[in-house]
C-alpha cells in the first residue's frame, strides 16, 4: 500500500524523512523502491541483515542502487552490525573487527551511502562463577577505551573523505566515554547520530539509579554543531522502536528541536505497519498546525 506524506508546501519536513529498513528479506534496491513509493527523501540499511553482508550485494546492484537513489534524490545511510568486536582484548580478533567494518565501508561507498553509522560499543565479559555473559555498562577498565578508540580511529583513517562517519548513542555518557567521541569527533569526517528514544530511556534508567552520567541531552546539546542525522522512534518502560504516536514521546517537540537543526530524520520502527503508522501521525501533526 502506497503512502506519500501529505505535507504543506511550506513545510520542509518530507525533504528530511525517512526509514530505516525494518525485515532481513528485502534488498537494498527493494529497500530503496520502498522509500520512492512513500515519497522519502532517505533510507536507513542495516548490516545486521546478512542480505546486506559486502559478500551477498554484488557490484551491479550497488551501481543500479546509487544510480537509482541520484535519480530520484534519495540519500542511502548504511548503519554497521552491532556485533563486530572493536574493543576485544585479543588483538587478531580486534584487528579482523576492524577489517569487516571496512568491507562494510567499502560496500556503503559503492552504494553511493552518505553515511556510515555505528554504536560507540558494548563490552561483555564472561565470568566462569556464573557461568554467564554479562553486557557492562559500569567501571569498565580504561584499556577498553583506548581499543575502542584506536579501532575507531583506524576506519575513520580508512573513510576519510570518502563518507562520513557517524557515532550513535546508546547507553549513557560516562566520562570516559565522552573523551573517546570528542577524540573520534576531531576528524571533519565524522559526526552523531541523535537517536531519541535510545536518551530518554537512559536517562529515565539514570534517574532511577541515581547515577551520576553525564545527561545525553547536555551532551548533544554542547555538540549540536557535530550532529548530522536523528533517529525516531516511540517508547513504553523498557520497549523501543515503537511506531511514532503509541508511546510516551513528546514527537511533535523533538521533529521541532531536530527540524531546526536542518538534518534528516530516519524513522527506526520494526515493520511497515508500523512505518506507515508513524507517517498518519507525522501527518495528522502537520494538520493541526495548519
Amino acid at each position: 500500500m502506497s503512502h506519500s506524506l501529505n505535507i504543506p508546501a511550506n513545510n520542509d519536513l518530507k525533504q528530511k524523512l525517512g526509514f530505516s529498513e525494518y525485515s532481513p528479506a528485502l534488498k537494498v534496491s527493494e529497500v530503496a523502491a520502498k522509500c520512492s513509493q512513500y515519497g522519502l527523501a532517505a533510507f536507513q540499511i542495516s548490516g545486521d541483515y546478512s542480505i546486506n553482508f559486502p559478500e551477498n550485494v554484488n557490484k551491479d546492484d550497488c551501481q543500479a542502487v546509487a544510480n537509482f537513489n541520484r535519480s530520484n534524490n534519495i540519500t542511502l545511510h548504511f548503519h554497521a552490525p552491532g556485533d563486530i568486536p572493536m574493543a576485544s582484548r585479543h588483538q587478531a580478533i580486534r584487528y579482523g573487527g576492524i577489517d569487516r567494518l571496512k568491507e562494510f565501508i567499502a560496500l556503503a561507498i559503492d552504494l553511493g551511502a552518505r553515511s556510515f553509522i555505528f554504536h560507540p560499543g558494548r563490552f561483555a565479559f564472561y565470568k566462569i562463577s556464573t557461568d554467564k555473559l554479562v553486557m557492562a555498562h559500569k567501571n569498565i577498565p580504561e584499556e577498553y577505551y583506548k581499543r575502542f578508540l584506536d579501532s575507531a580511529l583506524r576506519i575513520v583513517d580508512y573513510a576519510e573523505g570518502r563518507i562520513e562517519l557517524l557515532l550513535e548513542n546508546t547507553y549513557s555518557f560516562t566520562d570516559p566515554v565522552i573523551k573517546v567521541i570528542d577524540k573520534f569527533l576531531e576528524s571533519p569526517s565524522t559526526g552523531l547520530v541523535w537517536d531519541i528514544g535510545h536518551m530518554v530511556q537512559q536517562n529515565k534508567i539514570s534517574s532511577q539509579n541515581q547515577s551520576n552520567d553525564n545527561s545525553t541531552g547536555e551532551f548533544f546539546s554542547a555538540r549540536l554543531a557535530h550532529i548530522k542525522l536523528a533517529h525516531l522512534h516511540d517508547i513504553s518502560g523498557k520497549r523501543g522502536h515503537l511506531a511514532l504516536g503509541t508511546g510516551i514521546l513528546d514527537i511533535a517537540s523533538f521533529v521541532d528541536i531536530i527540524g531546526k537543526l536542518n538534518i534528516q530524520m530516519i524513522i527506526e520502527v520494526l515493520s511497515d505497519k508500523d512505518l506507515q503508522t508513524s507517517l498518519k501521525y507525522l501527518e495528522s501533526l502537520t494538520i493541526k498546525r495548519q
